[in-house]
């Protein structure tokens, strides 16, 4: 026969129905106990168990709740809003799921299922490819509304730019900007240019623009300048890479009144002179300077392109010198290794031009009795040699060395941003079909590299960064889960870690949840 009994438990009255049986192993009465419910002293009743008390979802709250509190602090979601309306949310939440978990957007409906981000945002959306594809097509078309958004992120004070270019590369056949041209990852695949504009100051992209993969670094330019100007950014600075350098460019940058810092390639006239005429007394001991440690030796000299004046700062490093050294010889005796000597069928000149590459610049070579021989060019690598450890930069403004080289190493976060966007954000290659699917694409991309580089910064500046990665630090909060209740979202217990995480990246402890977040 079974009965009621109650239960105090932390100031509750709970409610079982016992029922008692005789255990004839252990040769003992024992009780079994079913749970019934709250015991409600005042009206003597059962407040019964209902589906109210039954845990119907658990979703990832900790990374989401972070990712939101970040971009919060750029205003991004307004920004997108005001540009996109009603897409504002449903871009947000698809470049939120995207750091959250790199897979590709086809798979962004089960991303959105596990988090709280639908709920935060009160997205209604399926996510589904059908609905993706379409969004992503529209989303192309919207080019006002991105220049719009582009206009918002910008700061209308002096903006110093970092400008680059990669290769995107996809085996699609439908998509007639992919081209072949010079493949930055050293990929066999046609492939699209992409251009990125980070804010040095800010450290966080700004714009970025895609081009027919054949078309160069130098090209790009001229364009750039002008949608730049047409963005608002009347006072800029661009610090480029050597692939940039033309004395067109440099006409181009000076005549738009853009202040510049840019390598002088070794090859060009002005590269020669200035690695001829300090050749001799570069280690002079009044060229001694040191930058963070390191002993550089920095010569200046006064520079005129194209009837532009401007400023030539050669810097030496031996450190540097030593490793590429180093490395270039490394190269000379692994080529000699493979040919000289051997014998190969077929066309030995493919042969030699397959294995020395680059390199073969550096050897004379012949073939007799299809047995390759090799004689290294000493003239070719002395001229070589003579360059390592030396950057030459020019700028468009007479500036102090350590002013120069400092902006000039800043472009080492482009490089990093390109990197983020190809492998962390799981880009390549590129799995589209659609010229218009592929812009709505990177769109997406774009913004998960916004918020990725604000996170960065906070995770840098919070000293969380020593043994952890930003996406480590994104897999711990991932514990922190929301649980729906009937219709009630509470949080899960808040480790100290994660509690630390939070307090030292400034985002206040989550303690209420709500629909519509």
């Amino acid at each position: 026969m079974s009965y009621i009994v109650k239960q105090k438990i932390r100031g509750k009255i709970y409610a079982y129905e016992a029922e008692n049986f005789w255990n004839p192993e252990k040769k003992q009465a024992r009780q079994k106990r079913r749970y019934l419910g709250v015991w409600d002293e005042s009206t003597g009743q059962i407040i019964p168990k209902t589906v109210e008390r039954d845990v119907k979802t658990t979703k990832i709250f900790g990374s989401p709740y972070l990712l939101d509190a970040i971009s919060s602090e750029l205003n991004l979601r307004k920004k997108l809003s005001d540009a996109f309306g009603e897409d504002g949310d449903a871009i947000l939440a698809m470049a939120m799921s995207k750091l959250l978990c790199p897979t590709s957007l086809k798979n962004i409906h089960h991303v959105l299922e596990d988090s709280f981000i639908p709920e935060m945002y009160s997205l209604k959306d399926p996510f589904n490819s059908q609905w993706l594809s379409s969004f992503l097509s529209k989303l192309e078309a919207k080019e006002s509304a991105m220049e719009s958004f582009y206009r918002s992120l910008i700061d209308q004070d002096k903006e110093t730019l970092v400008y680059d270019i990669t290769s995107l590369s996809s085996n699609s056949k439908n998509i007639d900007w992919l081209e072949y041209g010079y493949n930055r990852d050293g990929l066999d695949l046609p492939q699209i240019n992409l251009g990125l504009v980070l804010s040095v100051e800010r450290q966080i992209p700004l714009y970025y623009k895609i081009f027919p993969g054949s078309i160069n670094d130098v090209v790009t330019l001229k364009n750039l300048i002008a949608e730049i100007n047409a963005l608002g950014i009347t006072k800029s600075m661009f610090i480029l890479d050597r692939g940039f350098y033309s004395e067109s460019n440099i006409v181009e940058m000076n005549s738009s009144g853009i202040d510049f810092i840019i390598p002088l390639p070794f090859v060009v006239k002005n590269g020669k002179g200035m690695i001829s005429e300090t050749n001799r007394d570069i280690e002079n001991p009044v060229n001694a300077r040191r930058y963070e440690g390191d002993i550089y030796y920095v010569v200046e000299n006064d520079i005129e392109i194209g009837n532009v004046k401007a400023y030539g700062y050669l810097f030496y490093n031996k450190k540097r010198e030593s490793n590429e050294l180093n490395s270039f010889f490394n190269r000379i005796i692994d080529i000699e290794s493979s040919l000289e000597g051997k014998e190969f069928y077929g066309n030995p000149r493919d042969t030699f031009n397959r294995v020395a590459g680059n390199f073969a610049r550096y050897f004379d070579w012949e073939s007799k009795d299809r047995v390759i021989h090799l004689k290294r060019r000493s003239n070719a690598i002395s001229q070589a040699v003579n360059r390592f450890g030396k950057v030459i930069l020019l700028s468009s403004t007479k500036r102090r060395w350590e002013e120069v080289l400092s902006l000039y190493r800043q472009r080492d976060a482009v490089e990093k941003e390109f990197d983020n966007l190809k492998n962390d954000l799981d880009v390549m290659p590129l799995r589209v079909s659609k010229l218009s699917t592929l812009k709505g694409l990177l769109f997406i991309f774009f913004i998960s590299l916004v918020i990725r580089s604000l996170l960065l910064q906070k995770a840098r500046n919070a000293e969380l960064l020593g043994k952890n990665s930003v996406d480590d630090i994104l897999l711990d909060l991932a514990k922190l889960r929301a649980v729906k209740i009937g219709s009630v979202w509470k949080l899960t217990e808040i480790t100290k870690k994660e509690r630390i995480v939070l307090e030292k990246m400034g985002v206040g402890i989550p303690i209420k949840l709500k629909h519509g977040y």
